[in-house]
């Protein structure tokens, strides 16, 4: 878990935006933790050029980017996040992208008023319910988050001009084939081994723990039987019944839109044609002679050397926008299977054969209105949605409760019972999410019950939600008498665990002495399976991942060993322990593959991004005046620690 925290804590790509945390407490619509540093700027972490950074920016920031992680790792907490560098990293990437926001402005980078907009403008969070950019929802969306629309635009102006100043210092840099042909053959070598496979049912103690067992190991792991956050959610749907009554459209609406669409419904003829388009009239004439008189067109205009085209479906409008109007009214004219012609164009002299004639009689109102009052009700439903909405958020804008917003509207309001964020009640096994509950447990399990409501898509086009949170229930260990059996049954596996350890152990240590690996399991005093073969090149196990699939622990385990060797490797599940040898490398050969080399050239390059942007930043950082307050800092990430005890 800390590896995956340093790995995204260490990219420079995620160093040179960090700076944008405003705009991510907006995406994700997580209230701006203001409280963390209290209500004034606090003490300066750093200066940058004169500028100050405050401990309650750091503060601020440090927080959006522990809520991130946390929504991808929710059991990670404060004490994890500093553990893993957390801190360290986003205090260094503020730093840095302050110090490329001030040497950007020295080397004459700007960025306009009108980007700025452009990105607002593109943010979903910003996004009304018609799907278009609405500044009321802009404005509710930075009320909520306590962020002003000038530190917003300042933030996405840092981002844009950083973007700006990184792209080009870390373009791709060409690696020279010599330095990758020994990476490629890399890929290409295959390994070969055996694997000796320990079950941990050969080693489990039939012997009952003791009760004193079991309340040790119940307070040992106790985070293991803790249940997740909880919470209860409130919300009201509000959809097509809502809006029904006003959807119906009136005689008159339905007589306007036939009206205005009456080209739509009047009789009209369309025609597949075959026409050739000649330079001159006189060719025309020939060919279209050689057609009247029994050739097939096609075959007329071959013999002068040109290619006769068809065309289906065509309306006399259509055609005469590009043929002309003198063309059109002469093909127009010609009953099917005669030709029209030869007549000047827009293209020269045409030669027209009509293939068929479709006639569509003209519909009148009496026929189509049961399809324009669909249509219609569809489209005034999706306003007097659309309008409903807006009304509930202004609601909410001017500061209605939930409550409020729900009874004004008459809303029907559903309050779920204590549910972890996938849905599972904690207390009530008969309860059955309702299906409109999945695409509210995102933004319930975001916000707070302090938080003002949101309205939330259901459907899109169709249904929303009101979203309050109405409680939050911490997470709470489970009483030992709940998951007794589970205690019971994780210090089976860890005795099982331990002697199978033992056993694996020493029969790593009698191959790598240089006993086979049959003799080694032979002697091990218990019945183990037979070894079996295993082997594999780099190269597929990467295609492989790239593909989703997972590789098993024994066939990774060659690559981390020398030939004759032995190690141990634990199964993803838990259920066995593997020894894994390497008997034999073979070589790879780049003549089996010619394309690989240039390959791994453009891999190499990619991965020197890093370090170029690393090295961009540390001259950077050298070449403006920064300067850090180390106490300071200390007293900060002293202060966000203590905010999880």
């Amino acid at each position: 878990m800390i590896s995956f925290f340093r790995r995204a804590l260490s990219s420079w790509i995620v160093l040179g935006i960090l700076a944008l945390v405003l705009v991510a407490f907006i995406i994700t619509g997580v209230e701006s933790p203001g409280s963390i540093g209290g209500t004034s700027n606090g003490a300066t972490v750093a200066k940058i050029d004169g500028s100050k950074i405050s401990t309650n920016d750091l503060l601020r920031r440090v927080q959006n980017q522990f809520d991130a992680l946390r929504r991808e790792r929710p059991e990670l907490d404060h004490k994890g996040f500093i553990a893993a560098g957390g801190f360290e990293g986003v205090t260094n990437g503020l730093i840095d992208a302050r110090a490329l926001d001030a040497w950007g402005k020295e080397q004459g980078f700007a960025i306009g008023k009108r980007l700025v907009d452009a990105q607002i403008a593109g943010m979903d969070a910003f996004r009304g319910i018609t799907g278009a950019f609405d500044e009321t929802v802009m404005r509710n969306r930075l009320a909520q988050a306590r962020i002003s629309e000038r530190e917003l635009r300042a933030d996405i102006a840092g981002e844009l001009m950083r973007n700006q100043i990184l792209t080009p210092a870390v373009a791709l840099a060409p690696t020279p084939a010599k330095l990758a042909r020994p990476y490629a053959a890399l890929l290409l070598e295959e390994r070969i081994g055996q694997v000796g496979i320990i079950p941990l049912a050969a080693f489990v103690d039939p012997r009952q723990p003791s009760e004193a067992e079991i309340a040790a190991a119940y307070k040992a792991n106790i985070a293991a039987f803790t249940r997740p956050e909880a919470r209860v959610l409130r919300y009201a749907l509000f959809g097509a019944d809502q809006v029904a009554a006003r959807a119906t459209p009136t005689e008159a609406e339905i007589a306007t839109y036939y009206r205005e669409n009456a080209d739509s419904y009047a009789a009209r003829e369309v025609r597949n044609l075959t026409q050739v388009v000649t330079p001159n009239e006189t060719l025309a004439r020939s060919i279209a002679a050689a057609a009247r008189s029994g050739q097939t067109l096609a075959a007329a205009a071959a013999k002068a050397g040109l290619e006769a085209s068809a065309l289906t479906g065509q309306s006399k409008a259509a055609y005469g926008g590009s043929a002309g109007a003198a063309v059109a009214d002469q093909v127009f004219a010609a009953a099917a299977g005669n030709i029209a012609g030869p007549a000047k164009g827009s293209f020269g002299w045409y030669v027209v054969k009509v293939d068929a004639v479709t006639a569509t009689p003209g519909r009148p109102l009496a026929q189509v209105k049961p399809e324009i009052v669909t249509l219609l009700t569809r489209q005034k439903a999706q306003e007097a949605l659309s309008e409903l909405a807006g009304k509930v958020e202004d609601a909410i804008a001017d500061g209605a409760s939930f409550a409020e917003v729900a009874a004004n509207n008459k809303l029907t309001v559903v309050e779920t019972p204590a549910v972890l964020a996938g849905g599972q009640p904690i207390d009530r096994p008969d309860w059955k999410a309702p299906a409109e509950l999945g695409a509210l447990l995102k933004s319930g399990f975001a916000g707070s019950p302090d938080d003002r409501p949101t309205v939330e898509t259901v459907v899109a086009d169709q249904q929303y939600a009101l979203l309050g949170v109405a409680k939050v229930i911490p997470p709470t260990p489970l009483p030992l008498a709940q998951v007794r059996p589970m205690v019971i049954r994780d210090i089976v596996t860890k005795r099982a665990a331990q002697r199978a350890k033992a056993v694996g152990d020493k029969m790593v240590a009698a191959v790598n002495r240089g006993v086979p690996l049959a003799k080694a399991i032979a002697d091990s005093g218990v019945t183990l399976p037979p070894a079996r073969p295993a082997r594999a090149r780099q190269i597929d196990i990467a295609r492989a991942q790239q593909s989703g699939a997972q590789i098993p622990e024994p066939v990774s385990a060659l690559f981390a060993l020398q030939k004759g060797k032995a190690k141990l490797v634990p199964s993803a599940q838990g259920e066995a322990l593997f020894v894994t040898v390497l008997d034999q490398v073979v070589p790879g050969d780049l003549t089996k593959a010619p394309g690989l080399i240039g390959a791994t050239q453009e891999e190499l390059a990619r991965a020197s991004k890093a370090e170029l942007g690393d090295q961009f930043i540390r001259a950077v950082s050298q070449d403006v005046d920064v300067k850090r307050y180390p106490e300071a800092i200390a007293a900060a990430k002293r202060q966000f620690g203590s905010v999880g005890q």
